[in-house]
């Protein structure tokens, strides 16, 4: 299993610029967290949660956040002789920062965003079957399974629509896209989803 060593300096480095930025500008900004679930391209799964930081750039805002989530797609297939059922489960920990486009902290309305942001991800892929005992390991009451996992990489893109309610609360839809670089070989290297997420501001 292969891992990205870089990660954990780059969440680091974004680190010390979210404190940094915070205590420059505390009048101008506003800790906040949001959650959310969602599905991707083939009808799985998705959820996670985030912690920012936004800071009000006039009309426009910068938020800096910290994001854990999730997905799990499965699917079920046959060639004619045998069935079989894959499962892909991913976990991403990853730093990004969104810009947001007509935001204001102090006023509710509509508004758009677009981010960039890397992460660590973790993927496993299995794929097993009751009738055909070729896969590779043997299951108990018959047939075989075979599977795959590695932790590595990638970035993110995202762009969105929200609006905001009131000073503490907004509604958001997202279209979060990763990048995975390495990974399984049997899935896709490049995931889109979509998501729907809840924020709400601590102060």
């Amino acid at each position: 299993m292969r891992r990205s060593y870089q990660f954990p300096m780059l969440l680091a480095c974004l680190t010390m610029i979210v404190v940094s930025a915070a205590s420059a500008q505390e009048k101008s900004g506003s800790a906040g967290a949001r959650f959310g679930v969602g599905t991707d391209i083939n009808g799985g799964l998705a959820y996670g949660g985030q912690l920012d930081y936004t800071l009000n750039q006039g009309s426009n805002a910068l938020e800096l956040g910290f994001s854990a989530c999730g997905g799990k797609f499965e699917e079920d297939s046959d060639n004619g002789f045998n069935e079989y059922h894959e499962e892909t489960t991913i976990l991403v920990f990853g730093a990004i920062a969104n810009y947001l486009f007509r935001y204001s902290l102090d006023t509710g309305g509509p508004y758009f965003l677009t981010g960039a942001g890397f992460g660590a991800f973790a993927v496993k892929w299995e794929e097993s079957s009751e009738t055909d005992s070729t896969l590779g390991t043997l299951l108990p009451g018959g047939g075989s399974m075979q599977s795959e996992e590695e932790t590595t990489g990638g970035f993110i893109i995202n762009f969105g629509i929200g609006h905001r309610f009131s000073e503490k609360f907004d509604l958001r839809a997202q279209i979060p896209t990763f990048f995975i670089s390495g990974g399984v070989e049997r899935e896709a290297k490049v995931v889109p989803t979509i998501t729907i997420t809840a924020g709400f501001k601590f102060g």
